[in-house]
């Protein structure tokens, strides 16, 4: 289900819900929004882990270069291609 207006980001850029759900604090919609756009082989435990790493809320370091977890950061969580 795709909640945001107009099409999709780049997998490489936050969608405008998951930049919603950042915004609030609210990382299970946060990781839920990143979920659902991430492909079958990616469940929200993924999305979760990659977005407290992506937010510094996890014991291995923050990627530098950006604040919000990617597709691609999920999909490497999850292991996926």
């Amino acid at each position: 289900m795709n909640d945001d207006q107009g099409s999709e980001p780049p997998d490489n850029e936050p969608s405008l819900r998951q930049r919603l759900h950042s915004a609030t604090g609210d990382r299970d919609a946060e990781a839920q929004a990143l979920a659902d756009r991430s492909g079958d082989d990616v469940d929200v435990d993924d999305a979760k882990v990659a977005v407290q790493k992506a937010h510094g809320e996890s014991i291995e370091p923050p990627n530098p270069e950006r604040d919000m977890a990617t597709v691609k950061d999920a999909q490497d969580e999850a292991g996926s291609p």
